[in-house]
């Protein structure tokens, strides 16, 4: 990846880069105390990753959705919520002005509406004085929180598709 790609990188490469900003120490001993499974767990990352780079070089679809498809299905074994099973949500997109409270303004909002917001995610604007909150909710809160939110003066919209699934 370029310097200047960087630049254009969102809250997805922070997502899968986050342990990378971990404690090398505390790492270093999770590490060392599973050292054997962590190996075989890299062997296997290995190997994928050729199988992608290959797919990828003589343009073998099947061989990449074979390997897409093993991401998701490992993903869904991730238990959610509690160790409850991965549940679906309704997810928001909210604009926030980037200024001290706004986040504080959006959950008592979402307090008054009664609805309790599952999960945030915060994807900030490069270059602008916004963000956007992602914020998961039970589905069948999502039309209710909706008009709240707008009825306060929120921007919100919602993704396509409404419901997706969070661990």
């Amino acid at each position: 990846m370029l310097l200047g790609d960087l630049e254009l990188a969102g809250q997805g490469l922070r997502d899968v880069t986050r342990i990378a900003g971990g404690d090398v120490r505390l790492w270093r001993a999770i590490l060392a105390g599973n050292a054997l499974p962590v190996a075989d767990a890299v062997d296997g990352i290995a190997r994928d990753l050729t199988r992608a780079a290959t797919a990828l070089r003589i343009g073998d679809l099947d061989a990449l959705t074979d390997l897409l498809q093993r991401g998701i299905s490992g993903r869904g074994r991730i238990p959610g919520k509690h160790g409850e099973p991965a549940r679906d949500y309704a997810v928001l997109q909210v604009v926030l002005q980037d200024r001290p409270g706004e986040l504080g303004r959006l959950f008592n909002a979402s307090g008054l509406a009664e609805v309790n917001i599952e999960d945030v995610r915060l994807e900030h604007s490069p270059g602008l004085s916004v963000g956007v909150a992602e914020i998961s909710v039970r589905p069948q809160d999502s039309a209710h929180l909706t008009d709240t939110l707008r009825f306060h003066g929120w921007h919100v919209s919602t993704i396509d598709p409404v419901v997706v699934t969070r661990l």
